[in-house]
């Protein structure tokens, strides 16, 4: 049989879901998602203890994710990945396309990013409408690392990456010297809340579901300048008017947006 790698559950909260996805997190989740029937799906640790359920909450549904072999699946492919016009991302074993403009060799591990996901093909796209020569640029859940590695391609100067999964560090570290990401670079497990009080980023890179990145909105906010960029992907097209909701409450204005399937991203500039 094979291991197991997580469980998830559907709970039925009582209140508000974003009060209730804070709660999740703080209680140990690696992940949400807001279901269509306003259920919150959670995937959580094996050894995840129940007794932190509230007693009011009902539970739809639940199971069991099995252990995927990231390395292994990343190794089956043989062939570039077009994630945008003029970024191809190969395994470290394929030829580099000789009409590439910009490639990135990146290994998976156990680490999400290899550039296939609608998400990342958007906040790709959006970066290469930036001018990011020389600016600072913290990514958010970085994975493998493929997003904050093409600013610095880009042109951008420091690079702050984080991820809560442990497992992806080394995996940062392999893919940062197979594409001689040199210098002004750093990379750690853990999230935002490590950082020192009033560390500022030009730009803020955020590929993550909302329902993982929104509990921590006022912190990324915290971490912005006048000026200001964050780039904001994994979102549903239907989510679109719950961000610019965001933005208008807290001071950021739409600087540009795109669209593939049902998944949606944009950039906003922080103006106040």
């Amino acid at each position: 049989m094979e291991s197991r790698a997580a469980i998830w559950i559907d709970f039925l909260p009582s209140g508000d879901l974003e009060l209730a996805s804070n709660d999740l997190f703080e209680m140990g989740a690696m992940g949400l998602e807001e279901l269509d029937d306003g259920a919150l799906k959670a995937w959580l640790p094996l050894d995840w203890d129940r007794s932190q359920i509230p007693s009011d909450w009902m539970i739809q549904a639940e199971g069991e994710v099995e252990a995927k072999d990231w390395d292994l699946s990343w190794r089956l492919q043989q062939e570039p990945l077009q994630v945008t016009d003029r970024l191809v991302v190969v395994p470290p074993w394929v030829d580099k396309p000789a009409n590439a403009e910009i490639c990135l060799r990146m290994e998976a591990k156990q680490a999400f990013g290899t550039g296939g996901h609608e998400s990342t093909r958007l906040a790709s796209k959006l970066l290469e409408g930036l001018t990011l020569s020389g600016k600072s640029v913290f990514d958010i859940g970085a994975g493998t690392g493929i997003l904050g590695f093409y600013c610095r391609i880009l042109g951008a100067g420091h690079i702050e990456l984080c991820d809560i999964d442990p497992d992806s560090i080394p995996c940062l570290e392999e893919n940062a010297e197979l594409n001689d990401i040199e210098g002004d670079w750093n990379a750690w497990a853990g999230s935002i809340d490590k950082l020192p009080a009033g560390t500022k980023f030009d730009v803020l890179l955020a590929n993550m579901l909302r329902t993982e990145f929104f509990p921590m909105r006022e912190q990324a906010l915290a971490l912005m300048p006048i000026g200001g960029l964050l780039i904001l992907s994994g979102y549903l097209v239907k989510e679109r008017e719950l961000v610019m909701e965001w933005f208008a409450k807290d001071g950021l204005e739409l600087v540009s947006e795109g669209a593939e399937g049902d998944w949606w991203a944009c950039c906003g500039r922080r103006f106040e």
